[in-house]
């Protein structure tokens, strides 16, 4: 019983320390994405007239929505490809 209790808290902080020295990746690669975020880009990827369905009237509104649908699918793969790196771990 010893023996497999030392095997899973191995394991663990082995799990621990991975993130720990590369979560940063997931963090970096967000903020680049950010930082290169062009409304051009959001507005080809995202159906503008789904907003304007929503009642959302005035372009402050439609883009902020726009932008934020972009970043959070953005975010969403990104962590997912992060995950997939520490499933592969």
């Amino acid at each position: 019983m010893n023996q497999i209790m030392n095997m899973i808290q191995l394991k663990i902080q082995d799990l621990t320390q991975y993130v720990e020295d590369n979560i940063g990746i997931f963090h970096t690669k967000r903020i680049e994405s950010l930082k290169s975020l062009k409304l051009k880009t959001v507005l080809r990827r995202k159906n503008p007239y789904l907003f304007k369905a929503k009642y959302l009237l005035t372009a402050e509104q439609i883009i902020r929505k726009l932008t934020d649908a972009y970043i959070s699918s953005n975010e969403e793969a990104l962590f997912g490809d992060w995950l997939e790196g520490l499933a592969n771990y």
